[in-house]
């Protein structure tokens, strides 16, 4: 019994060791997985053709849907998260903005406009929504603060797509998208009737991380995590 006793206690330390080990194998892994640079796509149904899957592009510091009816040409997102520079510690994002020159931008979501934009640390200050930025509990999508269901596709001004982060429920609660109206009321100095500014166009999308290497980053894990 005293041997085994001796055995089991010698044992201990080793017991510990291999634990520390494969605690700091975790975290090395967590890092990389962090580190790992995706793509970003979108699928929607813009015209009759049905549901496609778009890349998300950079340009004019917004984040753009390429869709084959309504082409957005821009650079591609490439990213990976980042830990942003200040007290609060969040995951931010970065993605390159242009090959030649070689660049990065952080991606943060605008205070007032709610578009999700690219552009220096700078850019970043004044209220805007820089993170934290993750994935989903399935690995497959890009979630803000937590969530992956408040990002929407809105239509701008040039008939292009864009995407924004409506964590107020804002744009969402300005109802269905609608056609320009006619005003009932005439215009008083034309007599003829007036039109309604458009209502929002918008939909809800969800962004999915694309792996640039190819592979979904959970079947890194294994079947067993």
């Amino acid at each position: 019994m005293m041997v085994i006793g001796l055995l089991v206690v010698s044992g201990i330390p080793t017991t510990i060791g291999v634990c520390e080990a494969l605690s700091a194998q975790k975290k090395a892994n967590a890092a990389a997985k962090e580190k790992a640079k995706f793509h970003l796509t979108v699928t929607i149904c813009l015209d009759e053709n049905g549901p496609v899957e778009c890349p998300c592009i950079l340009k004019d510091g917004k984040m753009w849907i390429d869709h084959p009816a309504f082409p957005m040409p821009g650079h591609k997102f490439q990213g990976w998260y980042f830990m942003y520079p200040s007290e609060a510690q969040h995951l931010g994002l970065v993605s390159t903005v242009s090959d030649d020159p070689p660049a990065l931008g952080w991606i943060f979501v605008d205070k007032d406009s709610h578009m999700v934009r690219h552009g220096s640390r700078a850019e970043t200050l004044g209220g805007h929504t820089i993170g934290p930025w993750y994935w989903s509990n399935d690995e497959q999508w890009l979630t803000l603060e937590g969530d992956d269901g408040n990002f929407v596709a809105v239509e701008q001004e040039n008939e292009k797509w864009a995407i924004a982060w409506d964590g107020d429920g804002k744009i969402r609660s300005s109802g269905e998208p609608d056609e320009t109206e006619e005003s009932e009321e005439d215009d008083e100095e034309t007599g003829e009737g007036g039109e309604r500014p458009k209502r929002l166009q918008w939909l809800p999308v969800k962004l999915r991380r694309r792996m640039q290497l190819g592979m979904e980053s959970r079947y890194v894990k294994g079947q067993n995590g």
